[in-house]
């Protein structure tokens, strides 16, 4: 931010010294070169923790804070306001107050348009608000639970959308993202919900997975197809399982995410083994594996044995 912010304390519309000790306590950690042994420099330089940094000019009677980034500066910016009493004053911006009890001793200038924010609440984050307003993130519902997909958010398959869904018209603040298996459903727009609930497979004849690898009772199958967000894949994506019961799925892997696993790379290496590829190809393989590319692995885990598994795919 390259304007300026006034620090200020006042009383009966005049300006009133600020606790030198307080600036210096909040300010003198974070001052290049330190602090005078006695009395504040007639202009200084901060740097913070975080590599924001402040050009700073005046004494006890105001402050000034040029060039100012925001985080950790705006934090201690608001610190100092709460352990003098003073007001925070950003350029072309109201005033901001810790107690309305202030407001009576601003210049009549400031009075209108100041606004109150309670010492608990005065942060940063706050300060940056007024200089700057951004909207606070929407409160997006709970998802559903889904036993075989825990985490369907942080897998890609669910997204955050303010759209109504395609299936129950309701707005539900979540979207489906993953691959749906029907000749007349829609691509995109059904809600996670309306899966959950088995609404889309009903309605469209639809599943979320094209299918289910091992020999599980039927009623899991139909959890996994019909009931569970499935996942973009390389190729058709299959469901694995693993002691009777469909493993849970934790999301795309390369290499160095399955450095973590190694049951799944064993797991691998016998899939492998399967294309009749010699292990130096295979090792090959193996280190070659992308998260974010081709060819990647599809990490699940055991939901009786709590072993790891794995497929890879590509083009």
């Amino acid at each position: 931010m390259s304007y300026s912010m006034y620090v200020w304390r006042f009383v009966d519309g005049e300006p009133a010294p600020m606790d030198e000790t307080a600036i210096r306590d909040v300010l003198g950690p974070v001052t290049l070169g330190g602090m005078p042994a006695a009395g504040l420099p007639e202009s200084w330089d901060l740097e913070a923790e975080d590599g924001g940094a402040a050009e700073v000019y005046g004494d006890v009677h105001g402050l000034t804070f040029s060039r100012f980034s925001p985080g950790h500066i705006l934090d201690l910016v608001a610190e100092l306001a709460r352990r003098t009493g003073a007001v925070v004053i950003p350029l072309n911006c109201p005033a901001i107050l810790t107690t309305e009890a202030h407001r009576k001793h601003l210049p009549e200038n400031f009075w209108e348009e100041a606004i109150v924010v309670p010492p608990a609440a005065l942060t940063g984050h706050a300060i940056a608000q007024v200089i700057n307003p951004q909207p606070e993130p929407r409160r997006r519902p709970i998802l559903p639970q889904f036993p075989y997909h825990p985490s369907p958010v942080a897998t890609g398959s669910v997204t955050a959308s303010d759209e109504p869904c395609v299936c129950c018209a309701q707005e539900r603040g979540w979207v489906y993202a993953g691959p749906v298996y029907a000749a007349d459903a829609p691509d995109t727009g059904i809600c996670p919900y309306c899966i959950a609930f088995g609404t889309a497979a009903e309605r469209y004849g639809a599943s979320f997975t094209d299918t289910v690898d091992g020999d599980v009772p039927q009623d899991v199958v139909t959890a996994i197809l019909e009931r569970t967000p499935g996942f973009t894949a390389w190729q058709s994506p299959y469901w694995l399982t693993h002691c009777g019961d469909g493993a849970t799925f934790l999301g795309r892997a390369g290499a160095k995410e399955l450095q973590a696993y190694p049951d799944a790379v064993d797991h691998l290496r016998r899939e492998c083994a399967a294309w009749e590829w010699p292990p130096d190809q295979v090792e090959g393989f193996l280190g070659s594996l992308e998260k974010d590319d081709q060819p990647t692995a599809y990490l699940f885990r055991c939901r009786v044995c709590a072993v790891h598994l794995a497929y890879a795919d590509f083009t």
